[in-house]
C-alpha cells in the first residue's frame, strides 16, 4: 500500500516524509525511504536520527518492520560509519536485543557478501553455524559461500565437483542451482552454461513456480547474448511445452 502511494505521489523533501511517517508510523518502507532521501542529500546525521526515531516509533508487535529498519541502519553504517566495522557491530549488537537472531545474522551475512567483505562473511558463518547447529538454512548458506569462493579463487573444477555432490543430495533446491548457474555465468563459458540450464529444465520434477524461475533465468541469459540470438525462441518454446505438459490432460473422446 505504502509503495503504491509513494509511486503515485513521490515525496520530494523531508517535510513530505514527515507527513507520511505521521500517517503511517509503522511502515518500515516509508522510514527507510526517508533515510535514503537524507543520504542522497548527504545528511548522514539526520538519516541516523530518522532510523532511531523509526525504532522508537514502530510498535513492538511489528517485529518485521522493526527488523527492516535495523537492517537498513547497519547497512547505513556499513556505508558511512567510521570505522565501518565497529559502527556496524555496534548497531547489530543493539538489534540483537530486539530481533530474531537468525534472521538478523542472515541479513548481516547478505550485506557482507553484497559488499564483498568476504573475510567478515566467513568469520560470521563460522560463528552462526556453531550457534544455529540444527538450522539447515544456515548450513546451506555455509555451503553456498564456500562454493562461491572456490569459483572466485580460480578453482572452478573443485567448485563444480562440490556443487554436483551437494545437488545429488538436494536436487530440488532451486537456490543451489541458481548459485551454481550464477558462478558459471560469471565465468562466461556459454556452452557450459547452456548445458547446465538444459540439465535442470530437462528434469521437469520441480513445482511450477520453481520451473518458472529457472526458465526465466535461462531466457534472461540468452537475451543477454543479444536480441538476434536464435536460442531465445528455443528456450521460449521449451517453456511453452512445459506449461502445456503440466496442464491437466483432457479427454477428447
Amino acid at each position: 500500500m505504502e509503495e503504491r502511494a509513494l509511486q503515485e505521489d513521490i515525496p520530494q523533501t523531508p517535510d513530505d516524509f514527515e507527513k507520511l511517517v505521521r500517517s503511517s508510523p509503522n511502515s518500515s518502507f516509508i522510514w527507510i525511504k526517508y533515510m535514503a532521501t537524507l543520504l542522497d542529500l548527504a545528511d548522514v546525521k539526520k538519516a541516523r536520527a530518522v532510523a532511531e526515531r523509526a525504532l522508537k516509533t514502530i510498535i513492538p508487535r511489528e517485529e518485521e518492520e522493526k527488523l527492516n529498519v535495523w537492517v537498513a541502519y547497519f547497512n547505513l553504517e556499513n556505508e558511512y560509519g567510521s570505522p565501518r566495522e565497529d559502527a556496524v557491530k555496534k548497531v547489530f549488537q543493539r538489534a540483537l536485543q530486539y530481533c530474531d537472531p537468525k534472521k538478523l545474522h542472515l541479513a548481516l551475512l547478505a550485506m557482507y557478501e553484497r559488499t564483498e567483505q568476504y573475510e567478515l562473511a566467513d568469520e560470521l558463518l563460522d560463528r552462526i553455524t556453531k550457534r544455529f547447529k540444527t538450522s539447515c538454512k544456515i548450513w546451506l548458506c555455509r555451503i553456498q559461500f564456500a562454493l562461491k569462493q572456490e569459483f572466485k579463487c580460480g578453482v572452478p573444477e573443485e567448485g563444480r565437483s562440490r556443487f554436483e555432490l551437494i545437488l545429488r543430495e538436494y536436487p530440488k533446491r532451486t537456490d543451489l542451482w541458481s548459485v551454481y548457474l550464477d558462478q558459471e555465468i560469471r565465468l562466461g563459458d556459454v556452452e557450459v552454461i547452456r548445458a547446465l540450464f538444459e540439465r535442470r529444465v530437462a528434469c521437469l520434477t520441480l513445482p511450477p513456480k520453481k520451473m518458472q524461475f529457472l526458465f526465466k533465468k535461462y531466457l534472461n541469459f540468452e537475451k543477454s547474448l543479444g536480441k538476434d540470438n536464435e536460442r531465445i525462441q528455443l528456450v521460449q518454446q521449451k517453456a511453452i511445452e512445459y506449461v502445456q505438459s503440466s496442464l491437466p490432460s483432457q479427454d477428447n473422446s
